[in-house]
């Protein structure tokens, strides 16, 4: 990968089957890459699937005060002013989705209830209640066939909104994708150089958009398609082993660059 001590570096990654084991949910291989990059000052971005109350309750353990991405683009966070809203409303959404219940066969994290989400999600009670506590997005368990899914999708689009396969739900949100959230970090960062990781297809219009987009297999092994990003890299490893197989070549040209700049 190239590098120069002139590129401004942004990291922007996914969670679950990224940072996160997709099964459970350890992240002890990422710490000393994670560690390293705090001490250079490079932003480590989180752009994911999971609430506000998922992320601020686990990211100290990643060492992270940076702005982040919740509910797949739906709203950027940001540590010194105001939230920058992409999405629709939760309420705005499940309007919508019990108007199709008739004709599509599916269980919203809201019908789940928090047994449901528990138990299709493996969370412990206290992580489970923050990962219901959507404000723009609603997550689905697909109860129907692939060809339905595929009608849901356009009428989903047709109604100005989007549906997107993660890991385990099929999330409904609004006209926005982690692709735009990507844009707006750039610039609030004056990154001229991204790296993006993800593992989902939910993740592709993040990967496409970053200067380097960084594919870690799936638990489903569904192959991912990015084609725009200048450069794609792909993991052998699954999940933290794999961020930090992809991140520690360019975590040790960087440290080499600053140990130069200060030397």
């Amino acid at each position: 990968m190239v590098f120069s001590p002139s590129k401004k570096v942004l990291v922007v990654t996914d969670l679950d089957g990224c940072l996160l084991d997709h099964h459970d949910y350890s992240y002890s291989e990422v710490l000393p890459v994670l560690e390293r990059l705090a001490t250079l000052g490079i932003p480590v971005v989180a752009n994911t699937s999971k609430t506000r109350g998922e992320w601020l309750a686990m990211r100290d353990r990643f060492f992270n005060e940076a702005a982040f991405v919740v509910e797949n683009g739906s709203a950027v966070i940001f540590p010194d002013r105001e939230d920058e809203l992409l999405g629709s409303s939760r309420e705005e959404i499940n309007l919508v989705l019990d108007s199709l219940r008739e004709e599509f066969h599916f269980e919203t994290f809201q019908d789940l209830g928090l047994t449901g989400v528990i138990e299709h999600t493996g969370l412990a009670k206290e992580d489970a209640i923050l990962a219901s506590e959507r404000e723009f997005s609603e997550p689905l368990v697909w109860k129907d066939s692939a060809e339905q899914e595929l009608r849901f999708c356009e009428e989903i689009a047709r109604r100005g909104l989007t549906a997107l396969a993660g890991g385990r739900f099929l999330h409904v949100l609004g006209a926005t994708n982690k692709g735009k959230a990507l844009e707006i970090l750039r610039s609030y960062y004056g990154a001229n150089f991204v790296i993006a990781l993800g593992d989902s297809p939910n993740d592709v219009t993040m990967l496409d958009r970053a200067d380097v987009g960084c594919i870690i297999p799936n638990a489903s092994s569904m192959p991912l398609l990015v084609s725009k990003a200048p450069r794609v890299l792909r993991s052998e490893g699954h999940g933290p082993s794999g961020w930090a197989e992809l991140m520690t070549p360019c975590l040790l040209y960087t440290s080499d660059a600053a140990d130069e700049e200060t030397g």
